[in-house]
C-alpha cells in the first residue's frame, strides 16, 4: 500500500504476532467473522511477494536509522488570487457582523422605549384607582415606584447596549478596517466600513463633536431627564381643590309661592234695598 501510494515504506516485524500460541485465542474472541480469520491466516502462510526497503526487528525506535524528521510547517500556502477571494470574502462576512449587531442595537432600544412606555402609561391607572404606597409612615402615588422601575429597565438597556453589542460592533468596524487598509491598494472601492466611520466621527451637534458612543449616550440620557421629570412631578405634585363662593339660598318653600300682595284692602258697603 506504501508503494502504490509512493512512499516510503518500512516492515514492522517487532509486531509480527501471528505465529504465537495466544494469537488464537485471539482468533476465537474476536469480532471477525470466520471467513476473515481464514483470509489472513492465508496471507500469513503465503507471505509477502516483495522485499520491503526498510524492516523494524526488535522495536519501533529503530525507525530513526532509516528516517529523518523535522517539523512540518503549518503555513498554508495559496496564490494570489486565492488569498484576495478568501480576503474579500472575510471582509464581506465581517460586513455581515457589523450589520446584526447594529441590528441588536435598535432592537434593544425599541425594547427600552417600549418597556419604559408601558410602564408610564400605567400611572394613569393608579391615579384613577388612587393607589397609595404607605412607606416609612409616609403615602406616596403609586405611580412613583413605577417611574423607579422604568428607570431601572431603562438602566438595563442602557448597559446592555452600550457596554455589550455596542463593544461588539466597533470590534467589527476596527476589523473591517484593518482588512481594507490590507487590501485598498488592490481594491480601490472596498473603504466602505471606513468611510462610514470617518462620516459618523465628524458629526457635531451645536459645535460638540459627537461620535457614535456620545450619541448613544445621549439617547439614554434623555430617556433618564424624561424621567426624572415625571418623577419630580409626581413626589412634588398636589391635586388641586377648587373652593367655590357661598352662595345663600332661599326656602323651597319660598321660591314656589307666588307673591301675595299686602296692600290693604277696603271695606265692602252693604247693598241697599
Amino acid at each position: 500500500m506504501a508503494r502504490d501510494a509512493n512512499v516510503f515504506d518500512i516492515y514492522a516485524k517487532y509486531g509480527v504476532s501471528q505465529g504465537k500460541p495466544e494469537y488464537e485465542l485471539l482468533r476465537r474472541v474476536s469480532h471477525w467473522t470466520d471467513a476473515d480469520v481464514e483470509r489472513e491466516r492465508a496471507i500469513v502462510s503465503k507471505g509477502a511477494d516483495f522485499q520491503p526497503t526498510a524492516v523494524l526487528n526488535e522495536c519501533f525506535a529503530e525507525i530513526f536509522a532509516h528516517c529523518e524528521f523535522e517539523q512540518a510547517s503549518s503555513e498554508v500556502k495559496f496564490t494570489s488570487k486565492e488569498e484576495m477571494q478568501n480576503a474579500i470574502e472575510v471582509w464581506k462576512k465581517t460586513v455581515d457582523v457589523q450589520q446584526h449587531f447594529n441590528d441588536l442595537g435598535m432592537r434593544i432600544r425599541n425594547f427600552a422605549i417600549t418597556i419604559v412606555g408601558i410602564l408610564i402609561a400605567s400611572i394613569g391607572f393608579t391615579y384613577q384607582q388612587g393607589l397609595e404606597i404607605n412607606l416609612f409612615g409616609q403615602k406616596f402615588s403609586s405611580g412613583i415606584g413605577l417611574v423607579v422601575a422604568a428607570a431601572i429597565a431603562w438602566a438595563a438597556f442602557f448597559v446592555m447596549d452600550r457596554f455589550w453589542f455596542h463593544i461588539f460592533l466597533r470590534g467589527a468596524v476596527r476589523h473591517a478596517a484593518k482588512i481594507e487598509t490590507r487590501l485598498k491598494d488592490k481594491v480601490p472601492d472596498i473603504g466602505l466600513g471606513g468611510t462610514i466611520s470617518d462620516v459618523s466621527g465628524n458629526i457635531r451637534v451645536m459645535g460638540v463633536k459627537m461620535n457614535s458612543e456620545r450619541r448613544l449616550t445621549t439617547f439614554y440620557v434623555f430617556g433618564f431627564a424624561m424621567l426624572a421629570v415625571v418623577f419630580a412631578c409626581l413626589f412634588l405634585g398636589a391635586p388641586s381643590r377648587t373652593q367655590g363662593s357661598a352662595q345663600t339660598k332661599s326656602p323651597p318653600d319660598a321660591q314656589s309661592q307666588p307673591p301675595q300682595d299686602t296692600a290693604p284692602r277696603q271695606p265692602q258697603a252693604a247693598p241697599t234695598k
